[in-house]
Order: structure tokens, then C-alpha cells, then sequence
């Protein structure tokens, strides 16, 4: 298998394996369960199977030191028209989407980059807030386990059984943050209709105009297609998904996209008093896997950061003597 063989149909969207046989690092939304440090990733799995594989590569994980940098980055889009473009302009959504159930059940965020994949041909509205508060990396890999030493030693093809067992990848970090999304899809988006979410979503004009104008499209949304409304907010653990299909339904898509656009609004507040007042992390920290833990449940680690094995010295080293012993 070389790029030829595995080159995306659509450029904008690598696929796992396309970044795998460049042996790239690369991230992937996650959400509220928890990774270990360390934990293998198989690229060549199929999508109905677990990429996480249960041995570790590594040993003494619990207790490798961690960093945690702060690095500020704040984006908020507010977006209308077709989601192709939409899609197009976020490349993680084709890994976290091929990558399939490992991810995206663990992440609403994925499940909303999936959503409008799905929905590519339909228009959109979208209002997405991202902030990142920090990285967490590790201030030393740690060495392999014993018996991972052994199979590069002794087996007569030691590359593709020690992916077998311990995968390709490893979770080398993880980015620590607030995602926020109310998108509303379906066929229906003119700009009436996205005025009239604008109107509601910024709380400035009376609710009586507000019903009058969202309510006026109702048969013609009927009429159009189903509507369907995503929103979630990380922090609070907020998620709310339903088709809207009656006239109180519009009634709660305007509800639900106003409110949930005031949180995306102050998402870097929120994130950063909540990383603090919890957490105490400040600028620089060191950390450890138990704060990690804590960090996945309080729904903090919005992305994995994962590594290919074949950049470690350790595992270019013992697969470099061994290749030399056999000459």
C-alpha cells in the first residue's frame, strides 16, 4: 500500500490511513471519557472495531511527568450558507469521522462535524465557538515496556506485530479547552429565516417579532424539508439535538440557539476561570494522569494529540541494531 493507493478522494479530508503511511502526528476531538496517556491507536483497524488497543507499549505511564502550557487561542464563527463549505474547512472532521465510533461517540463535537458531512448538500446556519486554554505533553516518553522491547527484538516481522498489539499511534497529549455549536440544518435557509435566528440568538428584538418571523416560515419549512438543531456546550455538559417539525418546535430552536449563543460568547471566561478554580492551572504546571482523568470527565480535553510509534528513538533504535546484528 503506498499514497497513490490510500490518497483522499477529497483532499480536504485525509483520511486516517492517508495520514497513517505519512506516519504524521495529528489530533482528534474527544470528549468527556478518558485516555490514558500512552494508549495505542491502530490506523488499520475498520470502523466497527475498537482503535484503542488494550495493552500499553509503555511502562510506568501513572507516573511519567506531564506539561501544561497556556496558550490562548480563541475563534468564534458565525456562518450561513452550505455546510460543503462548512465541511470542507475542517479537516479533523474526516479523521475523527473515519476513525468512527471511538471517537465520535465519546465526542459531541465529532458527532456534530459528522452531522454536517451528512448534511453537506443541505444549507446550514452555524454559530461555532473553539477555545483552547493549554496543551498537556510529556516532559520525558516514557520507555517501552518490556515486552514490546522483546517483540522488536525477536519477531520475524517486528513492525506489523507490534502494531498487532500496541497499534501505530500513541496518545502523546492532549489539548485542553471549550467547544461550543448550535448549528441548524435542513433544506429551508434563506435569509429570512437566518435573520430571524440572528434576532433571537442576540436577544435584541422583541419575542413578539421574533415568533412572528420564525413562525411565518413554518409551513414553508414543512413544505422544504426537515429541520434538524445541534447545539452543545462542553462546560456545562450541555447537548440538545432534535428535528423540528411544528411550530413549538421553532419556537424552542430560537430558545435554544439564543441561549446557547451567550455561552459561546463568553467560552474563554468560562474555560479559563473553570481550568483554575477547579484545577488551579495556571500558566505552566506539571501534571500527572490523575489530573487528566479529571480533566476528560470535567469535559476540559476537547482533543487528543496522537504520535506515530515509528518516531520514538527507542523504537527506531532497537529496529535500527537489529537490522545491523543481521547482516
Amino acid at each position: 500500500m503506498d499514497l497513490v493507493d490510500v490518497f483522499p478522494e477529497n483532499p480536504f479530508h485525509p483520511t486516517v490511513k492517508y495520514i497513517a503511511i505519512n506516519q504524521t502526528p495529528f489530533s482528534v476531538p474527544w470528549g468527556k471519557n478518558t485516555v490514558r496517556l500512552g494508549k495505542g491507536f491502530n490506523s488499520r483497524q475498520g470502523e466497527q472495531d475498537e482503535f484503542f488497543m488494550k495493552s500499553s507499549a509503555f511502562k510506568d505511564v501513572d507516573n511519567t511527568p506531564l506539561q501544561y502550557r497556556k496558550c490562548q487561542i480563541t475563534a468564534i464563527r458565525d456562518e450561513s450558507g452550505s455546510s460543503i463549505a462548512y465541511a470542507s474547512e475542517n479537516a479533523s472532521f474526516a479523521i475523527s469521522g473515519a476513525v468512527g465510533k471511538g471517537f465520535l461517540s465519546a465526542s459531541v463535537k465529532g458527532s456534530l462535524e459528522k452531522s454536517a458531512h451528512n448534511n453537506r448538500n443541505a444549507s446550514n446556519i452555524s454559530v461555532r465557538a473553539d477555545h483552547i486554554c493549554g496543551q498537556i505533553e510529556m516532559l520525558r516518553v516514557p520507555q517501552l515496556d518490556t515486552d514490546a522491547v522483546r517483540l522488536l527484538n525477536t519477531s520475524s516481522d517486528p513492525i506489523i506485530e507490534f502494531q498487532k498489539i500496541y497499534g501505530d499511534f500513541y496518545v502523546a497529549g492532549y489539548r485542553v479547552g471549550a467547544v461550543n455549536e448550535t448549528m441548524i440544518s435542513g433544506e429551508l435557509a434563506n435569509k429570512t429565516f437566518f435573520d430571524a435566528k440572528r434576532a433571537v440568538a442576540e436577544g435584541k428584538v422583541a419575542w413578539a417579532k421574533v415568533h412572528k418571523s420564525i413562525n411565518e416560515l413554518s409551513a414553508s419549512a414543512s413544505n422544504e424539508g426537515l429541520i434538524r438543531v445541534d447545539a452543545f456546550d462542553s462546560l456545562m455538559d450541555f447537548h440538545s439535538t432534535f428535528s423540528v417539525q411544528t411550530d413549538d418546535d421553532i419556537v424552542r430552536m430560537g430558545d435554544v440557539a439564543a441561549k446557547n449563543k451567550q455561552r459561546a460568547m463568553t467560552i474563554a471566561a468560562r474555560a479559563t476561570e473553570t481550568l483554575w478554580k477547579d484545577f488551579s492551572l495556571g500558566y505552566e504546571d506539571t501534571v500527572y494522569q490523575d489530573v487528566v482523568d479529571h480533566l476528560c470527565v470535567r469535559g476540559l480535553v476537547t482533543e487528543l494529540l496522537l504520535a506515530p510509534f515509528a518516531t520514538l528513538r527507542e523504537y527506531q533504535y532497537l529496529l535500527a541494531r537489529r537490522r545491523i546484528n543481521m547482516r
